[in-house]
């Protein structure tokens, strides 16, 4: 994660000062933000055991990714770390992400992929994560930051664009995408069995070289869409007008029979 903000900020993509949202976020947000030089972020999500104080120098609000109470545009980017999977509707709370900012979004989730299938039919990576909600002491961390383990919904490319043009049809958005392994070493230890645990020691190494060859086989991936720019971005059978958005009627006469002719 730390390597791909660093890798979109010497590219120019996004920049220090910007105005960021983070949704579904907590310390470890906090940490890397601070770390990587950002000034004006604000974390939000839902712990109701939080004042907001906990996230100095950033400021926080509470927000349900879902139904963000927030105007369009309001930040220039809204970013996602492991969030969307704890929604009951990921699609939901990535269209209120898009609605809500200005430039674009940053997502970091768990990605679909044969490998992972492999996994969860092996019992080596789990469907649900019961893991967060054991250790937020029962109460916290699971669907919507409840007690019930929430589904672990993996996306894929295809996936992501589909719920980013169904939102935004006036123009075309940029797509980035972003691969990384993260082994659940962490997760695996929680449990009283070792095996788990023995079984990534043992695979670690090969998985690696595997990912290196064939990164969309990776379990973690960053997908990043840039908003279209009006009127750059717009669609050749848009056009603007003094009410907003509406369709060439040139455009559609020069291609299709239409009443007038």
């Amino acid at each position: 994660m730390k390597s791909t903000l660093e890798r979109l900020v010497r590219e120019g993509v996004l920049d220090r000062s910007a105005s960021l949202l983070a949704v579904a976020a907590a310390d470890a947000e906090r940490g890397l933000f601070l770390e990587l030089g950002f000034t004006n972020v604000t974390i939000s999500n839902l712990d109701t055991r939080l004042t907001g104080n906990e996230f100095a120098p950033f400021a926080w609000s509470f927000q349900d990714a879902q139904r963000l109470d927030l105007p369009d545009g309001s930040f220039d980017f809204v970013f996602v770390s492991d969030g969307l999977h704890h929604c009951d509707s990921p699609h939901r709370a990535l269209v209120e992400m898009v609605r809500v900012a200005r430039r674009g979004v940053l997502v970091f989730e768990s990605r679909d992929n044969a490998l992972m299938r492999l996994a969860t039919r092996l019992g080596l990576s789990p469907d649900y994560e019961l893991e967060a909600v054991v250790d937020e002491g029962f109460d916290f961390g699971g669907v919507n930051n409840t007690g019930t383990p929430n589904y672990i919904y993996r996306w894929t490319e295809r996936e992501f664009e589909k719920t980013v043009r169904s939102f935004l049809p006036h123009g075309n958005p940029g797509f980035r995408y972003f691969y990384g392994l993260n082994l659940p070493y962490q997760v695996a230890a929680m449990e009283r069995s070792p095996w788990k645990l023995r079984v990534l020691r043992a695979a670690d190494l090969g998985l690696r070289a595997f990912t290196t060859l064939f990164p969309k086989q990776c379990n973690s991936f960053a997908m990043v869409a840039l908003k279209p720019r009006v009127p750059e971005d717009l669609w050749p059978w848009l056009e603007e007008s003094g009410t907003g958005i509406r369709f060439r009627r040139e455009y559609a006469e020069s291609r299709y029979r239409t009443e007038e002719g």
